[in-house]
């Protein structure tokens, strides 16, 4: 498939250029009076409010006749950009309490109101397209990506969207995405862009957060997937049970086929307590059931045992993981009507994932193989791990006789108890890891990474702060046969450090390092 890029080469050193920027504007002439303020809201609105023109969270993106609504955040409130926000020609502010100096609306959920006034601002573009929403800790994206080419396989890109961690896909336009799920006002705003494209059919990556904080409130889900649950986000959620049911809520939320993962214990818990939903995997009791797994000379390939038969699919993706994924993402399109010509079609011409075990160099070219992954959880780092141990020992594929390298880290700010599991991971199934920094934020990287290697074999483990030189490291010491993960950060293209962002992108590192190390005649 195709995509014509939110990029353009602009010059001879490579760099890029955006073509556009999507503004959060209202798309139309919707005017919110007062009298439809007070419904939406629920509250009084102040009477010498005339209506508003469109809504916005960040004060930034205030423009004159606009309400801006304070939403309390975990490191700032939104209240005190209030005057920012007056000063660019708010009409209304709704925060959970007064704002002196500005009519304001006072509202016992601010998230809430955000995300019905967007709603209604953008003239509720979920009730007239079909949104498919894919949550999960792990394959969220690669599944997300999977169905979205059989929807646009089958039904045309130009009919189709696609909004992931990774980017945006709107009618074949790809422009980055900043987070899994965005605010409100970005899901209204895209979807209604969307539909003014003449899209009518989207793929939405879901987050816990999204659900949690109400970033889809109110969107109308024509059908919904569960992928699996594992440790993460408990800085945000608290415990297990909160994080499950922060997934739960999407599939109450959804009105057409849902389906869950059966090899999951939370799938399958998801199964027995929402009506209606049906499961997928290899379990033998699975509605559509995964069997048959093999190796081909490109990827794998599996049947799909399913209710109205047996479809045989071939993937370039590798791993039992993607298996799951591929195999989620195409029951769902054959509930939802897409004939089995066009999901095989479509599974077998898949472009690689960004940033999900995205090949950057391989054995043909260089001898080694590298691997660039998302994952950053101990059970993601697992599966990604074990892919590269059967590529590295001849288990499959690409048959390397060599070892696994692993460089990865942990973000800081985040729930610290994952960070010696994963090291105690990669000790397990790599032969070298190195360790180095994810996105510290404010945390100390040293500190981080002690902590990671603290999981760790210190006898196959080295620890290097710097993640360009860690890179590095790891591509000089590779081998014939040798397959190395860099794992964490993914599609990302920006390092989240104590000093300031920078810009980082794994895989572009790769191969300005792999061209270095080249020239320098290794």
């Amino acid at each position: 498939m195709v995509f014509r890029s939110y990029f353009e080469r602009v010059s001879g050193d490579g760099s890029l250029r955006a073509l556009g920027v999507w503004g959060l504007v209202t798309l139309g002439a919707v005017i919110l009076d007062r009298s439809e303020l007070a419904r939406i809201l629920g509250v009084e609105v102040p009477a010498g409010v005339g209506g508003v023109t469109g809504v916005a969270h960040d004060s930034r993106r205030v423009e004159p006749g606009f309400a801006f609504v304070a939403i309390p955040g975990f490191k700032r409130d939104g209240a005190a950009f209030v005057p920012e926000a007056l000063r660019r020609g708010a009409s209304l502010v709704v925060a959970e309490r007064e704002a002196t100096g500005a009519p304001t609306a006072v509202v016992t959920d601010a998230r809430r109101a955000l995300a019905a006034l967007a709603l209604r601002i953008h003239g509720d573009p979920s009730r007239s397209m079909e949104v498919y929403g894919i949550t999960g800790t792990n394959g969220k994206t690669t599944t997300s990506y999977a169905l979205y080419s059989v929807l646009a396989g089958a039904f045309g890109e130009g009919e189709c969207g696609l909004m992931t961690t990774a980017e945006t896909v709107t009618a074949g336009e790809r422009r980055p995405a900043v987070r899994t799920t965005p605010e409100a006002t970005e899901v209204q705003g895209t979807l209604a862009a969307m539909r003014a494209a003449g899209v009518r059919r989207v793929v939405m990556e879901v987050s816990s957060h999204g659900v949690a904080l109400k970033r889809v409130a109110g969107t109308r889900f024509a059908g919904a997937l569960f992928t699996n649950l594992t440790r993460d986000h408990l800085d945000l959620h608290g415990s297990m049970e909160e994080y499950y049911a922060a997934k739960r809520e999407l599939f109450y939320m959804a009105q057409g086929p849902r389906l869950a993962n059966a090899e999951d214990d939370w799938g399958r818990r998801l199964a027995r307590e929402v009506e209606g939903v049906t499961t997928f995997g290899g379990a033998a009791d699975a509605d559509y059931r995964v069997a048959d797994v093999g190796p081909t000379r490109a990827g794998t390939r599996f049947a799909l045992d399913h209710p109205g038969g047996v479809l045989e699919l071939e993937t370039p993706l590798l791993g039992p993981y993607n298996v799951l994924n591929v195999a989620g993402a195409a029951s769902l399109a054959l509930a939802v009507g897409v004939r089995e010509e066009a999901v095989g079609r479509a599974v077998l011409g898949m472009d690689q994932v960004p940033g999900r075990f995205e090949r950057v160099a391989t054995f043909a070219e260089h001898g080694f193989e590298v691997v660039v992954d998302y994952a950053h959880t101990d059970v993601g780092l697992e599966a990604v791990l074990g892919v590269a141990r059967g590529m590295a020992t001849g288990g499959g594929h690409e048959p390397g006789r060599g070892r696994v390298i692993c460089v990865f880290g942990a973000a800081g700010e985040r729930d610290g108890a994952k960070r010696p599991k994963m090291g105690r991971v990669a000790s397990r199934l790599a032969d070298l890891s190195i360790v180095t920094t994810d996105d510290s934020y404010a945390e100390d990287p040293a500190k981080i990474a002690g902590e990671v290697a603290a999981g760790a074999d210190a006898s196959r483990t080295r620890v290097e702060l710097d993640r360009r030189k860690a890179i590095r490291r790891a591509l000089e010491v590779a081998g014939a046969g040798d397959v190395v993960v860099v794992a964490g950060k993914g599609h990302e293209r920006v390092q989240h450090l104590p000093e300031g962002d920078v810009p980082f992108h794994d895989a572009t590192v790769v191969e300005e390092l792999l061209a270095e190390i080249g020239k320098k005649g290794r």
